[in-house]
């Protein structure tokens, strides 16, 4: 499976790309984002894990003993602390007002942004680009897998927006390959341990993932030959996780009192506390097998509708499992798991999203399977994901522009809420933040957008879009020519070896 050339995949180019294409939005808040901005800007501002003062801005709060906290998990809002902090003293940003009402957009939610979700899909995007090369994809093919999971499918929208999706996808992409190469490894349990600390940081950020950390762990027993070599790799995977336990237990201690209670046993609106509990903190039920087939391809939030490359997975699973069985099964497994849960949960659309929010952890994992595929040098199916690719992208920088955000009752959100938007029609009532979100362009020439009839405001995209194309483009064509050249100079040297000295 390692491909030789694959010292020269381009991740770092796709990395910069990605973190190029995010650092260019910035969405206005809502409830869901606010609440974990609201702890980062608690704890660095204030010192203290409750957002009594700040409670206004989300309706995604705990309530207990007369005192505001955010009803997320805590992991988002730790990882944010840092680069909070950092924006703070190199802009000069003020503290979070308090006592104010809800509103769109402050500057640190920006910077905090793009440093959790925008950093950590770039970074998904190019670790998926490495692993496609080592899968045996050419660079300009492994390329192609990482840009299109990073601006093809619905990944693109939650790495500009304060969700805890994409730092835990990251977090579970990398604990999964760490685990797939310990077989290879020279120091094979610090890899192990390595792997248990990401996805028990996944866990933190996002508690319904937490069987997919079970899962990965899990691998760690099929990875050694021996009985022993498998116990130690286990055994370190499960050490690697204690930090981060003790984290969070330390975190629910001081919040609510008790190392095993959380915000979601406190839900301060009704509408939420009707779903989550304390025997039952992500308000699963059953799984609704009705909405498999809206879930999977439906235009209102079908995955296959929002990230179209993602049905080469399929038959890239049935490869896959010819070369690693092991590791095929557990990335079948895992986005499974993910889609299961997305069933059994009541609020399965996701409320205001682009596509089908719950599902966007387990891209990833989909993306490795149609990297295995695109391994295997057939033209036709690389044409057949490059023609998905381009359309996905369109499709999601629809979304995006138009805010990312359509709201669960809107039936067909492409045809209703994003063409319209686009096409300089009259807005809805629900569509409150602009015609299209906040960007670098319009805060930077923010009177040249004014001008900008209902019809031609998307001309503030245009910049992003040649400026997306020309990096793509250069990056195929340098990467073009350089296996060029390289099989150029591989087919030489065999026929130097026969000229007489």
């Amino acid at each position: 499976m390692t491909n030789p050339r694959a010292s020269r995949s381009p991740s770092l180019a796709v990395l910069l790309i990605l973190l190029g294409s995010y650092a260019f939005f910035w969405h206005a808040r809502d409830w869901n984002s606010a609440s974990r901005l609201m702890l980062t800007y608690a704890i660095v501002d204030h010192g203290t894990v409750a957002i009594n003062g700040l409670e206004d801005q989300t309706r995604d709060r705990a309530r207990i003993r007369n005192q505001y906290y955010s009803d997320k998990m805590p992991g988002f809002s730790l990882l944010g602390v840092l680069p909070y902090g950092a924006s703070r003293a190199l802009f000069g940003l003020p503290p979070h007002p308090v006592g104010r009402a809800g509103f769109a957009y402050w500057p640190a939610d920006y910077w905090v942004t793009l440093a959790t979700s925008g950093l950590a899909t770039a970074l998904c995007g190019a670790l998926l680009t490495a692993l496609a090369c080592r899968m045996g994809c050419g660079p300009r093919t492994s390329a192609l897998v990482g840009l299109s999971y990073g601006l093809a499918t619905p990944a693109y929208v939650y790495a500009t927006m304060s969700y805890g999706h994409q730092p835990a996808a990251f977090l579970l992409l990398a604990s999964f390959s760490l685990v797939r190469g310990i077989a290879d490894a020279r120091r094979p349990a610090l890899r192990a341990g390595l792997a248990g600390l990401a996805a028990a940081v996944a866990v933190t950020v996002e508690l319904q993932v937490a069987p997919v950390a079970g899962v990965i762990g899990l691998m760690t027993l099929a990875t050694r030959p021996s009985y022993r070599e498998k116990s130690r790799a286990f055994l370190a995977f499960g050490l690697g996780a204690v930090g981060p336990a003790i984290v969070l237990l330390a975190y629910n201690t001081l919040a609510f009192g008790s190392p095993f209670d959380m915000g979601y046993f406190h839900e301060d609106l009704k509408v939420f506390s009707d779903v989550h509990s304390k025997q039952n903190p992500l308000g699963l039920r059953g799984p609704a097998l009705d909405k498999v087939v809206p879930l999977l391809f439906s235009a209102y939030r079908g995955l296959f509708f929002y990230a179209p490359i993602v049905v080469l997975a399929v038959p890239g699973w049935v490869a896959w499992a010819r070369r690693e069985r092991v590791a095929s099964g557990a990335s079948l497994l895992i986005c499974v798991l993910i889609f299961m849960v997305n069933l059994s949960y009541p609020e399965w659309t996701g409320g205001w999203s682009t596509g089908p929010r719950l599902l966007v952890p387990l891209l990833p994992f989909a993306m490795l399977a149609v990297a295995v595929l695109l391994a295997r040098g057939n033209r036709g199916v690389l044409v057949i994901a490059t023609i998905l690719a381009v359309w996905g992208g369109v499709l999601i920088l629809l979304f995006q522009g138009a805010g990312g955000q359509v709201p669960q009752f809107v039936g067909d959100p492409l045809r209703e809420a994003v063409i319209p938007c686009w096409a300089g029609k009259p807005l809805p009532a629900w569509h409150s933040s602009g015609r299209f979100t906040r960007n670098v362009v319009a805060v930077v020439r923010p009177r040249w957008v004014g001008s900008l009839s209902p019809a031609r405001q998307w001309l503030q995209l245009s910049p992003l879009i040649v400026a997306q194309v020309a990096a793509i483009g250069l990056l195929m064509f340098t990467r073009r020519s350089s296996d060029s050249r390289s099989l150029a100079r591989e087919s030489a040297e065999p026929r130097a070896k026969l000229v007489p000295e």
